[in-house]
């Protein structure tokens, strides 16, 4: 039984499929390129035919316009060998000149020949003419008993193709090619219906036919027989629509849409089927056409084209303009929330994806084969939007992206969306106007408390539209001039709009709107790397490698808060994707500019920025740049946030907002043509800060980051990179404390301690970093306050403001004392020997061992009884040597013999080297107050 229950249900899926209008295409195209069938009758005896009925409708013609119809003639039509034998209306398919409709023929339809249904034709445009009040002329309307008549008229010719004579001449031979009995069936209207469906392949005069017969049946869903059959019950008295004039154009069919869930499922299934024959020419469908009749007259798609959804499309494009009408907008959104839910209602998607559907929704298609109700169709959408890189027709991908700017547009045309957000809509934002994404906007800021599949599918929603500012409808509208203004030449897709726009986000041309529209989706993209769609492509490997566990609380929105992009900036240096260590680096450019856009930090810093910065706004980088200056108050977690944050800083000056603003001139004109990253920036800004021209704004940003780093060492980039190695084998304890006020500073005292024992590029980086800090002394700063006694002892005389000296001056100062000779301390005086350069440092080692070879000096000549003419018993250090007598000769004579070798020196280099030569090695610039 098993067995037999899965062969039912593969038969029954395979059924569906074939009969499914898109999915079942590729078959009936297969059909199509089959050889023309041969006639079920042969040519001759259908010319028979056709002259017979052609002699009997002109005797009935004739009695027509005479008024002397008999009414039990009967004609018979076998005009289309595939349907069966059909008795003709009147006996020539039109009404009778003598029935119901014999007054209203008279005033209306004088001229109009009898016969094929030229009378219905002409009764039906009068009939339109009174309901759109074009009938200017006085004259009475058609009587109701005429109406009744000619609908009946029509219904009966819907029944049978031979019934509609001039139809059946002009479609004989694509019946024969597409719509024989095999293929579709011997129901009556059966062959009608193929024809609709196979319309767009149709020959000329047999399309043209077919359309006004759709046209008819539009306005009147008795003419459809399958439709009105299956859904006599919701129509009687007694249905759902009951109530509704069935004259009224297509006002039956839209009571059924409107009421879709009421109905039964054989019914909803015709209903489909209806709709989707329908859905590329607005004309078809009547509610629609007569809500916006003005719109397609004069408004904004005057000049639109019917067909292949062109009017459609237009109107939907257009809904927004002023001079669109309530009542056409409405019933413009009505259809867009019938194709978010059933594909094959957007033409577009219909024709242009068929073969994309078949290749890349396999899967979906064998659910939507096997599923009952409404919407089950929207699976196909939501699967080509999620394969749209795989899409191989141009036109189908233009149609997906169009889709899916609706959906971002409004919740309604994301079916699914919809769906699992319904009773959330209702109960958090039922006094929201649909529209402009207000009501996504809603739940995006209700989102805590919103139903799990709600928050689940919003959430998808939202992965889904980052990847195009197109949809990104709220930041789309509001930065329409902007992109044009700064992104005029980017193309959409891929984000890069968006990050166009959040790269000129502090231009003065921004408005304010764009800018805090901006700004929204940053703190977005912040919280959820998902939503970052250039660092969710490009690091989705490293993501995997380096930040497994972030990776799974982000599979719940709710938890990921930042997680993911905290762990890839922790980890720079592992990251292995170049791609992918540039969107980090752009994602970290938002954190530090704004601390909304660190969700980690901010919740850390959460009571220490209001209580600390009360005034300060969080962007521009002003919120972070107060937390750090008032590092030694905060929070234990603040802290360590802002300590981690100002590492990164220190090695790139793009992470620095404040100091970019106020030296970006500096940075063009002195430092033009340093790469930034590592330092380097900052490394030359500093080495410039003595030149002309240097502003001081510039500089006292400069100081203030400089004495930072004395603070702690690893706000050098320089020192913390190069003395790495040297920091773990020779101050392991300083490094431990790191963490601690006082700690980092600590391990700089001790790398100058051993400096003779660290490697070469850290002693370079320790000459550098203690040089510009003697260079930028602060009393009580840092690790120059060794220095401080003797600054006040050895240097009083130097001009000072409040504790600010001026620039250079206290390490030309404390240079110039251990250059002489005088004492300093311990500590101050291995600062100043470590600042001094490598290439003069030797002349300072021999001028500080002078004493000590003046002792011994003394002592030699003491032993060789010599003290009298060597050493002054009454001086000390260097003064205590004395020469005299023929000792002070030879020295004169030395002295000579030294000069006249120097110059002979001099000479030589100056001919070797045509003059050119420096003592200063490459990449140092020695400034005033250079020790």
């Amino acid at each position: 039984m098993g067995i037999a229950r899965r062969a039912c249900a593969l038969a029954a899926t395979i059924l569906l499929l074939a009969s499914h209008p898109v999915l079942g295409k590729r078959a009936k195209d297969a059909d199509d390129a089959q050889p023309e069938p041969e006639p079920l009758v042969d040519e001759a005896e259908q010319r028979q035919r056709d002259q017979a009925l052609a002699k009997e409708l002109v005797l009935v013609e004739q009695a027509q316009a005479q008024r002397l119809l008999n009414a039990t003639l009967k004609v018979h039509s076998w005009i289309v060998a595939e349907a069966p034998n059909a008795t003709l209306w009147s006996g020539d398919g039109d009404l009778s000149t003598t029935g119901a409709c014999e007054r209203d023929i008279t005033w209306y339809c004088r001229k109009v020949k009898p016969g094929e249904g030229r009378l219905a034709g002409c009764l039906t445009d009068q009939l339109e003419a009174e309901a759109a009040g074009d009938d200017a002329q006085e004259r009475p309307r058609v009587l109701k008993a005429c109406r009744e008549e000619l609908a009946a008229f029509k219904a009966d010719r819907a029944t049978n193709v031979n019934k509609n004579v001039p139809l059946a001449f002009a479609c004989r031979r694509d019946i024969r090619r597409h719509c024989r009995p095999k293929k579709v069936g011997s129901e009556p209207g059966a062959i009608m219906d193929c024809l609709r469906e196979r319309r767009h392949k149709l020959s000329g005069k047999c399309a043209a036919l077919v359309f006004a017969e759709e046209e008819e049946t539009a306005k009147d869903l008795r003419l459809d027989v399958q439709l009105q059959e299956a859904c006599a019950h919701a129509i009687d008295t007694e249905g759902v629509c009951g109530d509704v004039d069935p004259e009224q154009e297509g006002s039956a069919t839209q009571c059924l849409i409107e009421h879709r869930a009421q109905v039964g499922a054989l019914c909803q299934e015709q209903l489909e089927r209806w709709e989707v024959q329908r859905a590329d020419d607005v004309r078809l469908d009547r509610h629609l056409f007569w809500a916006c009749s003005a719109e397609m007259r004069s408004g904004g798609c005057k000049g639109a084209k019917h067909g292949e959804g062109r009017m459609e499309q237009c109107l939907q494009d257009q809904r927004y303009r002023d001079d669109f009408s309530e009542r056409c907008r409405r019933a413009v959104e009505a259809r867009m929330e019938r194709e978010s839910a059933d594909y094959q209602l957007n033409f577009g998607l219909r024709e242009h994806c068929a073969e994309d559907i078949e290749e890349l929704c396999e899967q979906q298609a064998d659910q939507i084969a096997l599923a009952e109700g409404y919407g089950a169709d929207s699976q196909v959408i939501g699967c080509l939007e999620t394969q749209r890189d795989r899409i191989r027709s141009k036109r189908c991908r233009e149609e997906v992206h169009r889709q899916m700017q609706h959906e971002a547009e409004d919740l309604r045309f994301d079916h699914e969306l919809a769906k699992a957000c319904h009773s959330d809509v209702k109960l958090l934002c039922g006094d929201v106007v649909p529209g402009s994404a207000r009501v996504i906007h809603c739940l995006q800021h209700r989102r805590d408390r919103l139903e799990e599949k709600c928050s689940q599918q919003l959430f998808q929603h939202e992965v889904m539209l980052a990847e195009d500012i197109d949809f990104k409808f709220p930041l789309r509208k509001a930065c329409l001039v902007e992109l044009d203004l700064f992104c005029g030449g980017v193309p959409h897709g891929h984000a890069r709009a968006v990050r166009c726009l959040h790269d000129n986000l502090e231009d003065p041309e921004m408005s304010l709107e764009c800018r805090d529209e901006i700004q929204q989706d940053d703190f977005a993209t912040s919280m959820n790397y998902r939503l970052n769609y250039r660092l969710r492509g490009a690091c989705a490997a490293d993501v995997t490698s380096l930040c497994a566990e972030a990776k799974a609380l982000c599979a719940s929105e709710k938890q990921c808060q930042g997680g993911v992009l905290d762990c890839l900036r922790s980890k720079q240096d592992e990251i292995k994707g170049e791609e992918c260590r540039n969107e980090v680096f752009s994602a970290l450019q938002m954190q530090v500019a704004d601390i909304r856009n660190d969700p980690q930090t901010e919740a850390a810093c959460a009571k220490d920025a209001p209580k600390l910065c009360p005034r300060v706004r969080p962007y521009r980088g002003l919120m972070h740049a107060c937390l750090q200056r008032n590092m030694d108050k905060l929070s234990p977690k603040c802290r360590e946030r802002e300590v981690q944050l100002s590492i990164l800083q220190a090695g790139d000056v793009r992470l620095q907002p404040a100091l970019v603003a106020v030296c970006s001139e500096e940075m063009n004109l002195f430092c033009g043509d340093v790469e930034p990253g590592k330092g380097r920036m900052q490394q030359c800004l500093t080495q410039s800060m003595g030149r002309s021209g240097f502003s001081a704004e510039c500089r006292h940003e400069l100081s203030a980051r400089m004495l930072a780093a004395q603070q702690d060492y690893r706000l050098d980039y320089g020192v913390a990179t190069a003395c790495q190695v040297d920091t773990q084998a020779l101050c392991g304890e300083e490094e431990a404390g790191a963490g601690q006020p006082g700690g980092p500073s600590g391990v700089v005292a001790c790398l100058v301690d051993k400096y003779q024992l660290v490697a070469e590029p850290c002693q370079n980086e320790l000459n550098r970093f203690v040089r510009l800090a003697l260079w930028n002394y602060r009393k009580g700063s840092g690790m120059t306050a060794v220095c401080d006694a003797d600054v006040q002892a050895r240097c009083p005389a130097l001009a000072k403001n409040r504790g600010m000296y001026r620039a250079g001056v206290v390490g030309k100062c404390l240079a110039k004392q251990v250059a002489q000779g005088h004492s300093l301390s311990q500590g101050c005086r291995r600062l100043v020997m470590v600042a001094v350069p490598r290439d003069v440092r030797s002349l300072f080692d021999r001028g500080m061992s002078l004493e000590a070879v003046a002792g011994k000096v003394a002592r030699i000549a003491h032993s060789a009884g010599l003290s009298a003419m060597l050493v002054d018993p009454q001086a000390r250090g260097m003064h205590s040597i004395t020469v005299s007598g023929w000792v002070a000769a030879a020295c004169v004579g030395a002295l000579v013999l030294v000069l006249l070798g120097m110059v002979c020196f001099a000479l030589w280099r100056c001919v070797c080297s045509g003059g050119r030569h420096s003592y200063t090695p490459v990449g140092t610039n020695l400034k005033e107050g250079d020790v």
